[in-house]
């Protein structure tokens, strides 16, 4: 079978692969300034009382087989500070709505046509340290806490201010940072507003890096929100469970059919 691209695919894989290696980033002209753009973006973000935006994931597995998968979500975001969030994400494996409207967490798995409720007063802050403590791992929920500059420099050995680049054509600046159990890497866009626009996750120490991706799209705050409740309308027919029953909260399918997902 003939390639429409000029070049063979092994080809075309050497030639990326040499790119790669002779790769020389930027260094401190650009370095120095990386930790600041952050820290503008965190200010940004901290002020804004009320907060919508839409947002795509990708979350990568590796099997045992040593293939590379991607499961895609999507969904949208409101956040009213200090202890109001209202999240969707629908994906392959996963079609969720959480709110959390400062008394109490509730999960509806609408797929599954069963929710869980749990009760505990608190700021957004709160819950997610609630929910990390309960092994639930939420990649990007720094984005919505209190203190969005402490929570992603924590471990932080090493910040980079690569270039400026454009995400869905909007000019940004790219950055990247090292931890030693992670890499990650942020887009953020130019100008007054500093929205995050796109974050990278790369898990380095796990068998071909997966990577986390997070894309947000369509960022309001204030008055341009669109009012929304924080409090789930749940159907009659759904049964109560408990939390760790909503399996498919995750993005990713049960192990066995994913070929036990690392």
């Amino acid at each position: 079978m003939s390639s429409t691209f000029p070049f063979p695919l092994l080809k075309r894989m050497l030639i990326y692969a040499s790119v790669s290696a002779g790769l020389v980033l930027p260094t401190s002209a650009w370095a120095d300034d990386a930790k600041e753009l952050l820290k503008k973006m965190s200010d940004f973000l901290t002020a804004q009382k009320t907060i919508s935006f839409t947002y795509q994931s990708s979350l990568e597995a590796v099997t045992p087989a040593f293939e590379k998968l991607q499961f895609v979500s999507s969904g949208i975001v409101n956040l009213t500070r200090p202890d109001k969030l209202r999240v969707t994400r629908t994906g392959g494996f996963a079609d969720i709505d959480v709110s959390f409207d400062g008394s109490s967490l509730t999960v509806h798995g609408k797929n599954l046509d069963a929710y869980a409720k749990i009760d505990g007063k608190g700021s957004l802050d709160d819950l997610i340290d609630r929910l990390m403590t309960a092994g639930i791992e939420a990649p990007g929920a720094d984005l919505l806490s209190s203190n969005v500059y402490g929570e992603l420099m924590s471990d932080v050995t090493e910040a980079k201010h690569i270039s400026s680049a454009f995400v869905d054509g909007v000019e940004c600046e790219y950055l990247a940072f090292r931890t030693p159990e992670i890499d990650w890497q942020i887009w953020i866009q130019t100008g007054a507003q500093p929205i995050p626009r796109r974050y990278v996750i790369t898990s380095k120490h796990v068998v071909q890096a997966p990577q986390y991706m997070l894309e947000i799209s369509d960022f309001k705050s204030g008055a341009d929100v669109a009012a929304v409740s924080y409090n789930i309308e749940i159907p009659g027919s759904a049964k109560t469970v408990d939390l760790s029953e909503l399996q498919s909260l995750d993005e990713l399918p049960a192990a066995a059919d994913a070929g036990e997902a690392k």
